[in-house]
């Protein structure tokens, strides 16, 4: 919702606009019986706030502001007892933005505890991030989000582009295999509305007008004395005193209140720095915020407009290699979103007035300039000399409207050597818009991050091998972003001679050895002459990247999460007859998400079998359970799922921790936590119904040997595979039916190992060893 709603009904089974100029929500009748007596419900204390700071001729859109709903510890309904906020916890979340709300809301379904807090004195209430990607959806699917952030604005099914009056490009925009195709529009105040509601229902509150002006980490020494590293606003040491520091909670962090003035000292775990472009977290971490900072200006503006440019419910670039570039996104409610680049003279006020107001505290300065220097008129005249010939008028007043300075910046770590203090979103990275990575880069922060977090409080993982992972995996994906968005936004306006920024590989210690994101791509003539060059450029851009800005493909990063995936096996000729691997998709990889039915009355896909924010996911592929598969997957059962001596699966009893393919003892499922830990799905070819599988399932044993029963016992999902040859989840996966194959599938929904399944039992107890902690009773 991009402006509030005049009084609507749906009497007659679809919303209309209603005829009493008061919505039924707000009128008093609605609020009592026929005796008069009052409800015990009051609706909460609403009222109609600006949606931008600056008004065109048409004057201020507005939307409806909840402060009591949205605002946290600020609200008027936020009572004493809501108020009092533990002085321990297991992870403090500095900043309420999109990625510190994403974390919040993966520990609350951990049952992790955490306090967040932040700056400002309610979400975000109009404009800034505007599309959400595929992959951002499955995460917010597993989140339980997905419902309440479809159908919020359109999909983008369409793109053009012309540069200089010529079409380069118009068709269909890119679409991937995901349930969710393509990129779908949604601002972020919207977005941080869901979350701050999903928040409420597990009794959580944004606490406002706070943040952390400074933190200790206490470590212990050899000899056992405890010593605490000090990061301050300042710079200078708190003088707590880190004798009195709890050892299983070593962050120390005075929290303000910049409304009443008081300090809270609050210990935690683990830190989470989700505090923006100007970290203070980042900066008192000690971490450069590598990359650049471009003299590229950006208007933004969300408003109802009149054009005669054909395509303005698609999404479009134009280009003039005179004027700049800029960007059109139809929005909701009959609104579109412009990016207008600024040039010129214009471009210069602009930067005279950041110089006026940049913030001095910060290393990286302003990105949002609200000394604009610059007026609406002024960025719809820019825009129509860009689009020129056809113009666009205002149609209605300003939803929104902003000044952005393009930052190209990663910070040269995400984490503290101790893995105690972490930050992701733009306190991470920075970059343009081009590719709509903002929200959905700290989305996916987030789920890298929140699960390792978890499984680490609840000491179920070593922290010094998995919580390394999230910099390793996160920050070479920020620094692909930057060549991506970068690379396009160079295109766009026009800055080939407009080196990319250098950024750090993999170890933070040396620049990043990669193949230019621009250097195979045909250079284009500065005036605009070469149409043909101009199609070829994107022609080989979108064959690089156009699964990457969808979300599901990226940078695949050895860790012990996901090893190295070991090259096929070529015979003496030169040619393999049969794969060489489980499957085909390699380590790292997002698991792909192929439809498979759970019965004969419920279709779906294989994501829908794969619930829980921790769990690891075993999926089983066993082809028909019959043949030389059979024998296999007895094997898996025998020596993966053995349960603990002398009890079922699910229910751990001490017993010593033998070797996985011994034949005795406890298997891998039961070793790390069985049901607790794992979902083990068993996607089962040419079956209708979970009975036959079931009946399948015994008859393979063979005899009298139940070599199938632990397999029975922890298959939580059986996923019938009933689709033909060419589109089942077995073809996906590249499974051979003769062997089956067994993968694991991380809480992120990221591939971390196959195997065969008579070798799975010992490859995932080895795989699983590298990094998580056995149960222990």
């Amino acid at each position: 919702m991009a402006r509030s709603h005049p009084p609507q009904t749906w009497q007659r089974g679809f919303v209309e606009p209603a005829d009493s100029p008061t919505p039924a929500w707000a009128d008093a009748a609605y609020y009592e019986t026929e005796d008069g007596e009052r409800a015990h419900y009051a609706a909460p204390a609403g009222g109609e706030k600006p949606t931008s700071s600056v008004p065109n001729a048409f004057g201020l859109s507005s939307l409806r502001s909840w402060p009591s709903l949205y605002n946290g510890t600020e609200a008027v309904e936020a009572g004493e007892a809501q108020a009092k906020k533990p002085s321990e916890v297991d992870v403090l979340i500095c900043g309420a933005g999109p990625f510190g709300l994403e974390v919040a809301l993966s520990l609350a379904r951990q049952g992790i505890s955490f306090r967040i807090i932040d700056k400002a004195s309610g979400p975000c209430h109009a404009g800034r991030a505007d599309a959400i990607q595929p992959r951002s959806l499955e995460y917010l699917r597993a989140w339980g989000l997905v419902e309440e952030v479809l159908g919020e604005g359109p999909l983008l099914n369409k793109t053009a582009l012309y540069r200089n009056g010529t079409q380069l490009f118009h068709g269909h925009s890119s679409m991937c295999d995901s349930r969710y195709r393509g990129i779908s529009t949604i601002t972020q105040g919207q977005v941080e509305k869901i979350y701050v509601r999903d928040l409420r229902r597990h009794g959580v509150l944004v606490e406002r007008c706070s943040t952390v002006s400074e933190f200790d980490v206490a470590r212990k020494e050899a000899a056992g004395a405890t010593t605490a590293t000090t990061s301050g606003a300042n710079g200078e040491s708190s003088g707590v005193d880190a004798d009195a520091l709890s050892s299983s909670h070593p962050v120390t962090a005075r929290v303000t209140n910049a409304r009443t003035g008081s300090d809270e000292v609050v210990r935690a775990k683990y830190l989470v720095g989700a505090d923006g472009a100007a970290s203070k977290i980042r900066e008192m971490m000690g971490v450069p915020f590598d990359g650049l900072a471009t003299d590229c200006f950006w208007t933004i503006m969300d408003v109802e407009v009149k054009t005669d440019y054909p395509h303005i419910l698609d999404f479009g670039i134009v280009i003039s290699t005179e004027h700049g570039g800029s960007i059109m996104i139809p929005r909701e409610d009959g609104l579109t979103r412009f990016y207008v680049q600024i040039t010129g003279e214009k471009a210069a006020r602009i930067a005279a007035a950041r110089r006026r107001h940049r913030e001095k505290s910060s290393s990286v300065g302003d990105t949002e300039i609200y000394d604009h220097g610059i007026t609406p008129e002024e960025g719809l005249e820019q825009l129509n000399k860009i689009m020129a010939p056809w113009t666009v008028e205002f149609a209605g007043p300003m939803s929104w409207f902003a000044v952005w300075r393009v930052n190209e910046r990663v910070a040269r770590y995400f984490s503290t050597p101790d893995q105690r203090v972490h930050i992701g979103g733009d306190a991470a990275h920075v970059h343009s818009v081009l590719g709509a990575f903002g929200l959905n880069s700290s989305i996916y922060d987030a789920a890298n991050l929140s699960w390792k977090l978890g499984l680490c409080v609840r000491g179920a993982a070593d922290p010094s091998r998995l919580l390394p992972t999230y910099d390793a995996e996160r920050r070479l994906f920020a620094n692909r972003v930057i060549r991506c968005s970068g690379a396009y936004l160079r295109f766009i306006c026009n800055l080939a001679d407009l080196p990319l920024a250098a950024l750090r590989g993999q170890r933070g210690d040396a620049l990043e050895a990669h193949d230019d994101e621009g250097s195979d791509l045909p250079r284009l003539d500065a005036r605009g002459g070469d149409s043909d060059g101009g199609r070829e450029w994107l022609r080989r851009f979108f064959a690089r990247n156009a699964m990457f800005i969808l979300g599901v493909d990226g940078p695949r990063v050895p860790t012990v999460l996901s090893p190295e995936t070991p090259a096929p096996e070529v015979n003496g000729s030169g040619k393999t007859k049969l794969p060489q691997r489980p499957i085909s998709i390699r380590n790292g990889a997002r698991a792909p998400d192929p439809r498979v039915c759970f019965g004969a009355a419920r279709a779906g896909r294989l994501y829908d079998a794969l619930e829980g924010a921790d769990k690891f996911h075993i999926v089983i592929f066993g082809s028909d359970l019959q043949g030389p598969v059979a024998a296999r997957l007895a094997q898996l059962s025998r020596e993966g799922f053995q349960p603990r001596s002398g009890g079922a699966t699910t229910t751990p009893t001490p017993t010593p921790t033998p070797t996985p393919t011994s034949g005795g003892g406890m298997g891998f499922y039961a070793k790390f936590g069985g049901r607790a830990r794992f979902n083990v799905v068993l996607v089962a070819k040419g079956l209708l119904v979970p009975r036959e599988v079931d009946e399948a399932l015994l008859a393979a044993r063979g005899g009298d040997d139940d070599g199938l029963r632990g397999l029975r016992e922890a298959v939580t999902t059986v996923a019938c595979d009933d689709r033909q040859p060419d589109e089942d989840a077995h073809y996906w996966y590249g499974v051979n039916h003769a062997r089956g194959a067994v993968v694991v599938v991380r809480p992120d929904l990221v591939v971390g190992m196959s195997a065969w399944p008579e070798d799975a039992a010992g490859a995932i107890d080895e795989y699983l060893s590298g990094f998580l902690i056995p149960d222990q009773v």
